[in-house]
C-alpha cells in the first residue's frame, strides 16, 4: 500500500495550458531537448511563445571544431533554425559566458524584467536539481523569485539532464519528428554527443503513465 505522502500520478494534459509563454534556456539546445514537443504544441495552438538563451554556449566546442571567434554566432543561428522547425521565430540571446551562469549578479531583476515586458501565463524553466551548473543556476533563481511570490505565471520545471518528479506529462507523439528534426539543427553539439537516442529514451519513459498507444511524453513540474 503506498505511503500516506506519496506523490500523486502526473496530471496528463491533453493540450498544453493556453496562453503566452516564456522559455528560459540556459544554451542553444536546452529548449528542444527539455521541452521542444509542447512548444510545437502551443504553436500549433495559436500561443505566443518567446524562448530566451541565457549563456552564449560559447564553451560547447572544446575540441576547437569551430572558429572561435564565429563560434557564438554558429550557436545562435542553430537555435533560429531549430525553434524555426518548432514554429518559434521569437527569440532573445542574453550571451552570459557560457559555465558562468550562477555568478551572473543581474539575473534575477533580468528575469523579473522579461517576465514583466512579455506577461507570460506560462513559464518553463530547468529544474534547479539538474546536474549542468549553468541549468541547475537558472532553475535555482525562478524557483527562488516564485518562493518570493515575484512571478505572475505559471511555473513549470522541465527535464534536460537530469529527471523530475513531475506533475504534469503530455503526449508529445504527434509531434516527435518535429522535435527530432529541430535537434538535428544544432550539429554543432551532436557530434559531440548524440542527445537524440538519449531524449527519445526519456521521452518513451515519460508515457509510463499515459494510456496505452502513447509513445512519447514530456514531463514538467509544477512550483507550488
Amino acid at each position: 500500500m503506498p505511503a500516506a505522502d506519496a506523490p500523486a500520478p502526473p496530471e496528463i494534459w491533453s493540450a498544453p495550458p493556453a496562453g503566452r509563454v516564456l522559455v528560459l534556456a540556459p544554451h542553444p539546445d536546452d529548449e528542444t531537448i527539455g521541452c521542444g514537443g509542447i512548444l510545437a504544441l502551443h504553436r500549433a495552438q495559436g500561443d505566443p511563445v518567446r524562448v530566451v538563451f541565457l549563456t552564449d554556449g560559447g564553451a560547447g566546442d572544446p575540441a576547437g571544431h569551430y572558429p572561435a571567434e564565429r563560434y557564438v554566432a554558429i550557436r545562435q543561428a542553430e537555435a533560429r533554425r531549430a525553434c524555426g522547425v518548432l514554429g518559434v521565430t521569437d527569440l532573445e540571446f542574453w550571451a552570459y559566458p557560457d559555465g558562468k551562469l550562477g555568478t551572473v549578479a543581474e539575473l534575477s531583476e533580468r528575469l523579473l524584467a522579461a517576465l514583466g515586458g512579455f506577461t507570460p501565463k506560462t513559464v518553463y524553466s530547468p529544474s534547479s536539481r539538474e546536474l549542468h551548473p549553468d541549468h541547475g543556476a537558472a532553475g535555482a533563481r525562478v524557483e527562488a523569485l516564485h518562493r518570493a511570490r515575484r512571478l505572475g505565471a505559471a511555473i513549470y520545471a522541465y527535464e534536460i539532464w537530469a529527471a523530475i518528479e513531475p506533475t504534469h506529462v503530455i503526449d508529445v507523439s504527434a509531434v516527435v519528428e518535429q522535435k527530432l528534426a529541430a535537434l538535428a539543427e544544432y550539429p554543432s553539439q551532436l557530434r559531440y554527443n548524440d542527445y537524440r537516442p538519449k531524449m527519445l529514451g526519456l521521452n518513451t519513459y515519460r508515457t509510463l503513465t499515459l494510456p496505452p498507444g502513447a509513445r512519447y511524453a514530456e514531463a514538467f513540474r509544477r512550483l507550488a
